[in-house]
């Protein structure tokens, strides 16, 4: 059979789709898979293990031009030439392969797909990765036959999230569900700020960096991922202050850095809080504050069952970040809680149940 999967250029998107696609292929091998993505997550694909059977396509960037702004009237035609442009392309595309499915992971790079392939009357899947539906797939849900979840919600079938199977190996075989593992010597602190805002988490980290004591300074080892930018501004300032730390411009095999650590600061993007609840590793997690609010009602998400640590990053100070950091050092049973409460999300088989929804469409 052949299935047409559409995810935007980005890792929130990108790797969800993926790990569908490692599902559905595990199931049927002998599937003809056509990704469809963004010119900038050509970046990705290049770094992926390719399955037999499945190919790429690329499309210009044509993101919707958010207003207000002084240049909102310029840039909105051409978003529309781009959208016309991007129609025409997947016309083309669809008539070539001719899918039997059309999966979408929404971003700008799904909908013109969606839509032709409904009006084909191609059965559509629809995976919405955030607690707020995106723009993308608001637009195209009446063009879907089936909607998934990652988060409870109404109109859609709550699947969770699919993520890569060496994340699902790695976590089942570290830690099981029932367990946080309790550190031994120094704690081992996880930072990561993801694809946007790293910088923002990275000064307020300096901050606290630079506010501890020798003493405080011999209780952490950190595993930091800084972003290209900050790399090398990092790398010398852990080894002037003296604090032991691993420091990544970007990390891909990430089950090795969360199946070490003791505790993490992160965002709160829909991958970032399904794998710290897969490895059920307690977090202080400030959500990115723009991509219109999407990583707050994420983050809200799961601070109402009691599995993350909140700090809002406005108004967060380093004094503020390190007093959450401490405090979870400093208290087993509240890692342990956070830990359970975590586990408790985690959705391991998000994958098989998004292939259990295509198989029903097909």
């Amino acid at each position: 059979m052949r299935m047409i999967i559409f995810a935007g250029p980005t890792g929130g998107h990108f790797y969800p789709a993926w790990a569908f696609l490692e599902s559905f292929k595990a199931r049927r091998p002998e599937a003809q898979i056509l990704f469809v993505t963004g010119l900038r997550g050509s970046s990705l694909t290049g770094k992926l293990k390719r399955p037999a059977e499945v190919e790429f396509e690329f499309l210009a960037d044509f993101p919707f031009p958010r207003p207000p702004g002084p240049d909102f009237l310029i840039r909105f035609p051409i978003f529309l030439l781009k959208l016309a442009r991007a129609f025409l392309k997947m016309n083309r595309i669809l008539e070539r392969f001719s899918p039997e499915l059309a999966v979408g992971f929404g971003s700008y790079v799904s909908f013109p797909g969606l839509v032709l392939a409904h009006w084909r009357k191609i059965p559509t899947l629809i995976h919405e990765q955030n607690r707020k539906i995106g723009r993308a797939n608001a637009w195209a849900l009446r063009f879907s036959d089936r909607i998934a979840l990652s988060f409870e919600g109404e109109g859609g079938r709550v699947t969770g999230l699919p993520l890569r199977s060496s994340l699902i190996r790695a976590a089942l075989q570290n830690r099981p569900f029932d367990q946080v593992p309790q550190p031994a010597g120094r704690t081992r602190i996880l930072l990561v700020g993801g694809s946007q805002g790293s910088q923002s988490i990275n000064r307020l980290w300096a901050g606290v960096i630079a506010a501890l004591s020798d003493e405080e300074k011999s209780k952490i080892a950190v595993m930091h991922i800084t972003g290209k930018a900050d790399f090398g501004w990092f790398e010398k300032m852990y080894a002037t202050q003296g604090v032991e730390a691993k420091v990544f411009p970007y990390h891909e095999q990430m089950e090795e850095l969360y199946s070490t650590a003791d505790l993490a600061i992160t965002r709160s993007g829909a991958g970032t809080l399904s794998e710290l609840a897969l490895f059920h590793l307690p977090a202080v997690v400030l959500p990115y504050p723009y991509a219109e609010g999407h990583q707050e009602m994420n983050a809200r998400s799961y601070e109402s069952e009691g599995a993350i640590l909140l700090l809002s990053e406005k108004g967060c100070t380093p004094e503020r970040l390190k007093e959450s950091v401490f405090r979870l050092m400093a208290s087993p049973e509240l890692r342990n809680q956070l830990g359970r409460n975590l586990a408790r999300l985690a959705k391991p088989d998000a994958s098989e149940k998004l292939v259990d929804m295509a198989e029903e469409l097909l």
